[in-house]
């Protein structure tokens, strides 16, 4: 049989060319991004990273194309779990929101091979008056002081309390508290500043389906010097790169000294320290570390949620590192941390907490920490770590 060699060369280049595109193709991710119905096609949208180290500029950056009505741009496919988000106008203000004006976590794309698209719809952005009402989602019984004093900073905060479902009718019965930072994040989707926690609704489940011992929660509402109030130590600002004071100490002699004795006079709880305990996220979650550190005969066991472990001094250092090198023993304190990957890109912050907790006197009994490898530093996250959290603290 005749050969035709100008045939095979040419059904060769033919699937040559469709291997090399199928290649090409499967190099990419294509963005395909939904904006919100307001959106104005002269504002500037980049998609940043883990995969482009979240840059804004340069050659590492973004930017979006707008056409018929979607965002679009192309990615490298780099085959591994990725964290993004999108910022209008350069501005770190501007991400998307609900229309609510609820803060949204990071948006995850999963490794997988066989994706391509990714597709995004975005409500509306932080930066904007919010069109919508937050729904309240309280379940079960929580009740709300309004304008609680605090002496101790000069203002007031709102305090809301969670009873566990059999506290009307167990009425011999005292509980252990477990107080809370950022509390307007805690119960209620209407106050929260991105998605709230729902642990009013992981607490009713657990507990009514006897996973979970009862206890009561005690939420504290932040103020709008979040960042002094929530620091236990002087640190170096991020904005200005000077000096703050922190106000931390005054936050933790608040509640030990005029929350936790009102508290106490008026409800039944438990008030020993191993029945009293903090927990909270970010700064809140160094405030909880700083607790137990400074007053492990008051505060027994903490839960830190993703612990600011980035604030530094004028020297540049971690400001818990420094404090937790020369800390006293803790050898009493139960201790629950976590960290998501998306916050610092690697675990080597949170290893080097373990290993100063360990060194401080913690026991590895008393020690748990948590590693989540789709964590983003957000409520969405830490309410969906927080059922086994208190469990292994409550009932263990």
């Amino acid at each position: 049989m005749k050969v035709n060699l100008s045939l095979i060369l040419l059904l060769m280049l033919v699937l040559t060319s469709a291997y090399s595109r199928v290649v090409e193709s499967d190099d990419k991710l294509s963005i395909i991004v939904t904006p919100p119905n307001n959106y104005n096609a002269k504002d500037t949208v980049h998609i940043v990273g883990n995969f482009n180290n979240w840059a804004l500029s340069g050659s590492e950056a973004y930017l979006l194309k707008y056409t018929e009505g979607k965002l679009v741009t192309d990615l490298p496919n780099i085959q591994q779990d990725i964290f993004f988000n999108f910022v209008r106008n350069s501005d770190w203000k501007s991400l998307p929101s609900r229309k609510t004006g609820n803060s949204l976590c990071d948006f995850i794309h999963e490794k997988n091979d066989s994706v391509h698209q990714i597709k995004v719809k975005i409500p509306a952005w932080k930066d904007e008056i919010p069109t919508k009402l937050a729904a309240k989602t309280i379940t079960g019984h929580v009740q709300t002081i309004e304008k609680f004093a605090m002496p101790q900073l000069n203002r007031v905060t709102d305090v809301s309390i969670y009873f566990p479902p059999y506290y009307k009718e167990n009425t011999q019965q005292s509980y252990p508290v477990l107080y809370m930072f950022d509390g307007q994040n805690i119960f209620d989707d209407s106050t929260a500043y991105g998605d709230e926690w729902h642990v009013d609704e992981s607490l009713e489940n657990l507990i009514l389906k006897g996973e979970l011992n009862e206890f009561i929660v005690v939420a504290i509402a932040n103020g709008p010097r979040r960042w002094n109030e929530y620091n236990p130590w002087d640190y170096k600002s991020r904005d200005t790169q000077i000096e703050e004071i922190g106000e931390g100490n005054k936050t933790i002699t608040f509640i030990k000294d005029s929350l936790k004795p009102f508290i106490d006079k008026n409800y039944r709880t438990k008030e020993e320290s191993t029945s009293t305990g903090l927990a909270g996220s970010s700064l809140g979650g160094l405030m909880a570390l700083y607790g137990a550190m400074e007053y492990s005969d008051i505060f027994g066991f903490v839960a830190a949620f993703s612990p600011a472990l980035a604030v530094e001094n004028m020297a540049g250092n971690s400001v818990l590192f420094e404090a937790l090198k020369n800390k006293k023993k803790m050898d009493s304190v139960k201790i629950y941390v976590d960290m998501g990957k998306d916050e610092y890109g690697t675990y080597k912050e949170v290893d080097f907490l373990h290993k100063l907790l360990l060194e401080s006197g913690v026991t590895e009994k008393n020690l748990k920490l948590v590693k989540d490898d789709l964590g983003r530093h957000c409520e969405l996250d830490w309410s969906k770590r927080f059922p086994e959290a208190i469990k292994w603290i409550f009932n263990e």
